[in-house]
């Protein structure tokens, strides 16, 4: 099992990073990634005067727990006006990074092309974050989208938390025919929970594993999971 959207207390989540690492590991979870959010005016976050000791404490827990789960090291950017885009750090020292919003009108998400110009100037995984597709991108051709997502590494995330959900539906649900065609290209997928507040939060991403094996979506989340371990500090 693995889980690799995870919110501490270096955000608005209420378990300090050691808490949740330690009911991972009790929940035989065999790899977590800790993903606080990005300097936002929408909630708690990490401002960019904290990464280091953000990356600095998480990087003490994979020292210390390592043997008994993998850690990684992200940064939930909130893709819209509430973030100075324009000022964004290189973000070196970090795994990966999840955008969220991205061309979400509802929340007066940025562009995706704004985030392929953003790609050019940061070397990490990209991954888009609880993205509703099947309304964000309704208008797109889905075959130009999955190109377009494939030539600029930019991945997608399936996301179990309730609060992206349709209908009691996850997003990634709604959208069958764009996820059965990623599964012919090189995009990678990614699997959160996005946990702030309930540690049954860790595990809850059962759904999202039988998704990648309806979708024959196996190759795209070994695709996230060697990209990540490629920039793993």
């Amino acid at each position: 099992m693995m889980n690799f959207h995870i919110h501490s207390t270096w955000s608005d989540g209420t378990y300090t990073p050691e808490i949740i690492v330690k009911e991972a590991i009790k929940r035989k979870i065999d790899k977590i990634a800790i993903t606080d959010h990005y300097a936002t005016t929408k909630t708690t976050s990490l401002p960019p005067k904290y990464i280091k000791m953000y990356v600095e404490d998480l990087k003490a827990l994979r020292k210390k727990y390592g043997k008994e789960i993998d850690i990684y090291i992200g940064l939930e950017i909130d893709f819209s006006p509430r973030t100075d885009i324009d000022n964004l750090p290189d973000f070196s020292d970090v795994d990966f990074l999840l955008f969220e919003y991205v061309q979400d009108e509802f929340w007066e998400g940025y562009p995706l092309w704004m985030l392929l110009n953003l790609r050019k100037e940061i070397d990490k995984p990209f991954i888009l974050a609880h993205n509703e597709i099947s309304r964000n991108f309704k208008d797109s051709d889905i075959v130009s989208l999955v190109r377009v997502l494939e030539a600029d590494n930019i991945g997608i995330e399936l996301n179990t938390n309730f609060n992206y959900r349709k209908f009691e539906i996850p997003y990634y649900r709604l959208a069958p025919q764009f996820f059965r065609l990623i599964s012919e290209y090189k995009v990678p997928v990614s699997v959160g929970s996005d946990m702030h507040d309930d540690l049954n939060d860790l595990a809850n991403v059962e759904d999202a594993f039988s998704f990648i094996q309806e979708m024959h979506l196996e190759d795209n989340f070994k695709l996230f999971l060697k990209e990540v371990e490629k920039y793993e500090g």
